[in-house]
């Protein structure tokens, strides 16, 4: 236990701060290539939003699209974690995946349509 503690303490020196309000700048060293797919503001709002290639070409073939929003995981200047899920099939098995990830700091019917 002390160890992980030690670890956290170490890997947070190496972590970004945590952004105050929605004017900051992505930090891309320390998010994978390719991964932040759109940062998308609608008015006073912002939207980040992230997804891998394969990730999108799995949603892309899905039929039905499922979405979910969590609100107890972000902290300001954030409102929720918005995510796109899909059914993906491998080695007999199906299963509902996260395929899209957005950080969104409002919750009208615009700024979900801006995201999708």
């Amino acid at each position: 236990m002390l160890q992980l503690r030690l670890a956290n303490r170490v890997r947070q020196r190496l972590r970004p701060q945590e952004p105050t309000d929605i004017n900051f700048v992505v930090d891309d060293r320390h998010v994978p290539a390719g991964f932040l797919r759109a940062d998308v503001t609608v008015k006073d709002r912002r939207h980040v939003v992230f997804a891998t290639d394969q990730q999108l070409t799995l949603l892309s073939k899905a039929k039905t699209w499922y979405v979910d929003g969590t609100f107890k995981v972000v902290g300001a200047p954030f409102k929720q974690l918005f995510s796109i899920h899909a059914y993906v099939s491998a080695d007999n098995t199906c299963k509902q995946v996260p395929l899209v990830f957005a950080f969104m700091s409002g919750r009208k019917t615009k700024d979900y349509k801006k995201v999708i």
